[in-house]
């Protein structure tokens, strides 16, 4: 069921308007890599963790449709008493246009080894972004599936340039929105285009308590992004022109994308 909504919303995508600007076909690099700390409160296990990850995205843009593929790879050591490993690919198709919006369908693969047992989760959704001179509204939703276990998701984002070079933003999401129970995510994030190629960022995110649940767990990590391929200098126009974001964020134990 959910792979049908999935082709329908590309068939969709094949009628969406073409920009009327669009540049010859181009083919743009992002990889990023982080480190930080994280902290989990999950009922009777509380432990700091040492965090660090990264993900690499190949993208490329046939006139208002484009097609990205990522890798990615994220580490959480909860002081030795546990440790998640969560690698994967994933692939973005849809209609793009820097000045309007963005629509599509997104698949990503992760493999979630936690030492003593380990979990396959696939994502399947739609995903898109409506631009505003310097606000970028994005919503993405669809299924995730935990070795199984099915759960609905949906992500809000807010994007903010107050200048070319600078993005201020804000994620909330949820996981298992068809329950009584779901999970819920926050997320914060700032990044400043430092040279041409070179992007610095800071993120926090937190997995929230609710009233069925006792599950807490932050992140503050610091990385850098690195871009070629794209010739604006401009972060918003990067972010505008070639690139979905890899993974979601963070979600109980680690990050998944």
């Amino acid at each position: 069921m959910r792979f049908s909504a999935s082709l329908r919303v590309a068939a969709f995508i094949a009628f969406l308007p073409v920009a009327t600007n669009a540049a010859d076909p181009e083919i743009a690099v992002r990889v990023d890599g982080y480190l930080g700390y994280g902290n989990l409160d999950l009922f009777l296990f509380e432990e700091d963790a040492f965090q660090g990850g990264g993900s690499g995205s190949v993208s490329a843009v046939f006139d208002a449709f484009y097609v990205q593929a990522d890798v990615f790879g994220d580490v959480m050591d909860f002081e030795g008493s546990l440790e998640a490993r969560n690698v994967g690919p994933g692939l973005h198709l849809g209609w793009r246009d820097p000045d309007r919006g963005s629509a599509g369908v997104v698949g990503t693969y992760g493999h979630l080894d936690l030492g003593v047992d380990s979990l396959d989760v696939y994502r399947a959704g739609v995903e898109g972004e409506i631009y505003l001179d310097r606000l970028t509204m994005g919503l993405s939703g669809g299924y995730l599936d935990f070795s199984g276990a099915d759960l609905a998701y949906l992500d809000v984002r807010l994007g903010f340039y107050p200048v070319e070079r600078l993005r201020l933003g804000i994620r909330v999401g949820a996981d298992g929105v068809e329950e009584s129970n779901p999970q819920f995510g926050l997320g914060l994030d700032a990044a400043v285009l430092a040279t041409r190629t070179v992007v610095p960022f800071l993120r926090w995110e937190a997995s929230l308590p609710t009233r069925f649940s006792r599950v807490v767990q932050h992140s503050l990590a610091a990385g850098l992004a690195l871009y070629w391929g794209e010739a604006e200098s401009s972060l918003r126009a990067r972010d505008r022109n070639a690139f979905n974001r890899p993974c979601r964020g963070l979600l109980v134990v680690g990050r998944l994308c």
